[in-house]
């Protein structure tokens, strides 16, 4: 099950590189990251996602593990523009956005936050 769930997941990021993006891929040399936000103080500030001496990371996702009522705050935020755009925190969501979008985990105030994070690489940017 687990195999397939990977394979779900991956499929899914080949059509949407496909669709939007059509950056040159590696893989997810990396693996999954198991994260866990505890209130009242876990968040994970502006940054981009970006791995010193490996490979060049292309694409971000997150899946969100936990249900929207489990906790509050704790809300991914990507900075395309001017204003952050809030992403939907239904649990089972997909999010995966280009590793160079400025974008943080907003601090949670209520219970406990779990996604699981992953990073597609690839070749340098041209």
């Amino acid at each position: 099950m687990l195999f397939r769930s990977f394979q779900r997941v991956t499929g899914i990021v080949q059509s949407l590189n496909q669709q939007f993006f059509n950056f040159n891929l590696f893989g997810m040399v990396e693996g999954f990251q198991f994260t866990r936000y505890d209130a009242p103080s876990g968040f994970y500030g502006m940054h981009i996602d970006r791995y010193i001496g490996g490979n060049v990371r292309k694409l971000s996702l997150t899946i969100q593990l936990s249900s929207a009522e489990e906790y509050e705050g704790g809300e991914l935020a990507l900075q395309f523009g001017k204003e952050p755009e809030i992403m939907d925190k239904q649990q089972g969501k997909l999010i995966v956005f280009p590793s160079y979008v400025l974008h943080e985990v907003r601090p949670v105030s209520k219970g406990i936050r779990y996604s699981l994070v992953a990073w597609v690489t690839g070749e340098p940017f041209k």
